[in-house]
């Protein structure tokens, strides 16, 4: 049997698809397991033991030259797929997407499965599963896309779970050990703080960030590297956050290592830290899979992304949650969970 599956976001909700895979190849092992998704999130997947196949394609930003090209790339890759005639196609998300079903049904798999709206009849998806009801819209988005499962996977029993998988190449962990030899600091005898979100209200404030490492250094004699998403504010495509960074820094305590990498040296960072602390992020989605773990920090959920449904997974992983924002909980905020590092 052949399965494809096609997962069209970001870096950590394809994280949050990988205990779906190892399902999938559990209860189907002889079967041949592809994944198709944007070459900006496919690379997590390269040398994952549960997938036979890995498609990327690129997802053109502008109209030009170079994304003309993307286009026609992305178009010989879905014709590619097309021609392979897969048994089985599945459109990889915790809810109805139009875009994904277009797609999915384009691949002309013989059986097809996605989430589609309530009482909707319109949709060619062969096995559609009907998007959660009121009750169920709090379930974690890595059980959403496990619930995609039920039109062929039958069990009396309780599915068990897999983790959320990721393992980093090994060129990543070195240029990590590179990086803490420079700095005279040992595996697992640090702390990571990121920033890493869009949404300023869940970041939290120069304070709070200086008076955690403080406190881990006094109590624990470890360091904290502090590491932040480079770029500007004003880019369009993908904003950065030099400029809250650069506040943070000023007068900064030495106790703060800054790290302003490209993401192979940050996630080497991450997963060699005794603890790690994002906000509500791709890179917080990375550090729950690590083995220290993460502290999510999640704000005003009344109106943004809820813990419920994108809290960190992972043995020891935890989160906090503010009403407002992250600065409004004090320079204290952190100090219990970090009490037993």
């Amino acid at each position: 049997m052949k399965i494809i599956v096609l997962k069209r976001d970001k870096l950590g909700d394809l994280l949050l698809t990988t205990p779906m895979l190892q399902l999938l190849k559990q209860h189907f092992p002889k079967s041949t397991l592809t994944v198709i998704a944007p070459e900006s999130s496919a690379w997590i997947l390269k040398d994952a033991p549960f997938v036979d196949t890995l498609y990327g394609y690129p997802q053109p930003k502008s109209f030009n030259f170079k994304s003309m090209v993307a286009i026609l790339k992305q178009l010989y890759i879905f014709l590619k797929i097309r021609n392979e005639h897969y048994d089985i196609a599945i459109a990889a998300g915790g809810e109805y997407s139009h875009r994904a079903v277009k797609r999915l049904l384009w691949l002309n798999a013989k059986r097809t499965i996605s989430y589609i709206p309530k009482n909707n009849k319109g949709y060619k998806i062969s096995d559609g599963v009907t998007e959660l009801n009121p009750k169920k819209r709090n379930l974690h988005e890595s059980s959403r896309m496990i619930e995609l499962l039920k039109p062929i996977i039958t069990s009396k029993n309780k599915l068990n779970y897999p983790d959320v998988y990721f393992n980093p190449p090994e060129d990543y962990l070195k240029k990590a050990q590179s990086f803490l030899t420079l700095h005279n600091i040992k595996h697992n005898q640090y702390i990571v703080f990121g920033l890493g979100a869009r949404r300023e209200k869940k970041q939290a404030s120069k304070e709070q960030v200086i008076a955690t490492a403080n406190y881990v250094y006094k109590k624990f004699q470890m360091k904290t590297i502090f590491v932040w998403t480079p770029g500007s504010k004003n880019n369009k495509n993908y904003p950065g956050d030099d400029e809250i960074a650069s506040e943070i820094l000023k007068n900064a305590p030495t106790e703060i290592i800054p790290l302003r990498a490209p993401l192979d040296l940050t996630i080497g960072i991450i997963w060699l830290a005794r603890k790690s602390i994002f906000p509500d992020s791709g890179l917080m989605h990375f550090a729950a899979a690590s083995p220290g773990g993460v502290i999510g920090l999640f704000a005003e959920t009344n109106v943004s992304p809820h813990p419920s449904q994108w809290a960190p997974l992972g043995h020891n992983s935890t989160y906090i949650e503010a009403k407002k924002t992250i600065k409004d909980l004090g320079n204290k905020f952190l100090f219990k969970e970090l009490s037993q590092l």
